[in-house]
C-alpha cells in the first residue's frame, strides 16, 4: 500500500507506519468492545486529541504539512 502512494507515502506513511497485524488486533479489540471509532496507530489517537483540544492549531499544522508536501513535487 505505502508503494502505491508514491512521494505522499515516503513523507507522511512510511516513517511510522504500522504492520498489518497491528491494525487487525485493533479491529478486533475494537469490535469486542463495541467501539466505533478504531485508531490503531497511538500517534494518530495523539493527532485526534490535538484536534479536538485545539482545532485552529491542528489546521495550522495540517496547512504546514500540505505545503511541505507541495514542495517536494508530489
Amino acid at each position: 500500500m505505502l508503494t502505491a502512494a508514491g512521494t505522499a507515502g515516503d513523507l507522511v506513511l512510511a516513517p511510522t507506519a504500522i504492520e498489518p497485524e497491528a491494525v487487525a488486533d485493533a479491529l478486533f479489540d475494537a469490535m469486542e468492545q463495541n467501539r466505533f471509532l478504531v485508531l490503531p496507530h497511538p500517534e494518530v489517537a495523539g493527532y485526534y486529541r490535538a484536534r479536538a483540544k485545539d482545532p485552529d492549531q491542528w489546521i495550522g499544522g495540517m496547512n504546514h504539512l500540505q505545503r511541505k508536501w507541495e514542495e517536494t513535487g508530489a
